[in-house]
């Protein structure tokens, strides 16, 4: 990795968000809110009002946690010489909201797309083997799900301190699914970036969801302190074998 300095700079000067990008996270923001809010208009019968309010609070949802994810990649592949893009996977929308009406919302399905690295030649010049490295594009891809996961750790926070909480709780179920879904080692989706650049580490993403989703899930006390000593352990450790340059 590269002194913090040198990443302050390449983040002020290349961490944006294209237009391309924006009309395609917009989409996804959208797509994702309407699926998570499908079932939520109305207990017994059909409220307009519930139904908008539980829409726009995902919707805020949806924004925080694409946001924060995609940031995660980018910051990560600046760190590396890299420029990580969105791209969506509009096929990928289409059938997430045929497969909610399908199921009547029951299994929410979140295929955005992923992200897409290219090679900035002068910030990976001194680099070992400086050309395009598919394990380090697997890592790029690797870090969505983790910041899914850093996501998902946030929202169970909040709700272990409001347990009533919709936000909260929607926001840590959105990104598990998130997480779980962008596993599929799909060309449009992260999990075939981290399948192809490195199988080791796309076993290990699987552990690390499953393993999010059994302690975050249980909604207990124990769970949440467990996973925040492991992210906070497996923090240190990549913090003590990362190289400064």
């Amino acid at each position: 990795m590269v002194s913090f300095r040198e990443l302050q700079a390449r983040v002020k000067e290349f961490l944006r968000f294209s237009k391309q990008e924006i009309i395609g996270l917009g989409a996804a923001i959208l797509v994702t809110a309407f699926i998570f809010s499908f079932r939520d208009w109305g207990d017994e019968q059909f409220e307009f009002v519930t139904g908008v309010t539980h829409l726009l609070t995902l919707i805020s949802v949806a924004a925080v946690s694409f946001g924060f994810r995609l940031s995660c990649q980018k910051i990560y592949a600046l760190s590396q010489g890299y420029l990580a893009e969105f791209k969506p996977w509009w096929t990928g929308l289409i059938i997430a909201v045929i497969v909610t009406f399908i199921t009547i919302g029951r299994i929410p399905l979140i295929f955005i797309g992923g992200a897409v690295a290219a090679l900035m030649v002068k910030q990976r010049l001194g680099e070992f083997r400086y050309g395009f490295s598919f394990f380090e594009n697997a890592v790029i891809s690797l870090w969505g799900i983790l910041g899914n996961i850093l996501a998902a750790i946030i929202f169970a926070i909040g709700l272990h301190f409001l347990p009533q909480s919709y936000f909260f709780s929607k926001g840590l179920v959105m990104n598990i699914v998130m997480a779980f879904c962008a596993l599929f080692p799909l060309p449009q989706l992260d999990g075939a970036q981290i399948y192809f650049g490195s199988r080791g580490g796309y076993y290990l993403a699987i552990g690390v969801v499953f393993l999010t989703a059994l302690l975050l899930l249980t909604k207990t006390t124990f769970g949440l302190i467990t996973m925040i000593i492991i992210a906070a352990l497996a923090g240190i450790i990549y913090l003590l074998i990362g190289s400064e340059k």
